[in-house]
């Protein structure tokens, strides 16, 4: 999914680690051997504001329920899909204004306050929809992006098929040309992927 990601079986664990080390997101099962997912909670938030994903196999709503009224930022039961997990991540990340994403080589980089991206520290025009394309294959820079996982980040896709008149509109506002791609590069059969 593009994250480093530390490990811990048990609450106790888990909460060592977090004394012990900056996290940007904290993915929680509420069904630990040692403690209670809730008690869990209470204790994180009573120690810093790290944004909570509950993952759990209680679908039922009296959980969700109490979890958000605990603090937590979403709830996904299990099962799910990879994918729905990693952009309910980057969405409470670019909420929590924790991704900092810094110029590189190429002079591209996102601007999460005013909602711009910057190429060569001038603003793109693009649309809302195309806003929302590069700024996920800019997180996911050097990474193929899957059409599907695209499809599901863009509420406001028209169809699947519309997909490719938004990358091409984005190619020309980045002087990219498809046939040498600098930075979109497609990926045939499978996705996209822009290279930094």
């Amino acid at each position: 999914m593009g994250f480093e990601l530390d490990i811990s079986e048990t609450a106790v664990d888990g909460l060592l680690k977090l004394s012990a080390q900056h996290y940007d997101l904290l993915l929680l099962d509420l069904s630990l051997p040692d403690f209670s997912g809730f008690e869990v909670i209470k204790q994180i938030n009573n120690r810093t504001s790290i944004p909570i994903i509950v993952l759990s196999a209680h679908s039922d709503l009296e959980a969700k329920v109490q979890a958000f009224r605990f603090g937590v930022d979403d709830y996904l039961c299990k099962p799910f899909m990879l994918e729905e997990l990693e952009v309910r991540m980057w969405a409470i990340l670019r909420r929590c204004s924790m991704i900092k994403l810094e110029y590189n080589k190429n002079n591209l980089a996102i601007d999460y306050n005013s909602q711009t991206i910057l190429l060569n520290q001038k603003p793109l025009s693009l649309t809302a929809i195309e806003y929302k394309i590069l700024s996920f294959l800019i997180e996911n820079k050097n990474r193929v992006v899957y059409r599907n996982v695209l499809a599901i980040h863009l509420s406001s896709l028209s169809s699947p098929q519309s997909l490719n008149y938004h990358i091409q509109n984005i190619r020309k506002k980045l002087d990219d040309d498809p046939k040498k791609p600098k930075y979109i590069m497609t990926e045939y059969g499978t996705g996209y992927r822009l290279v930094l």
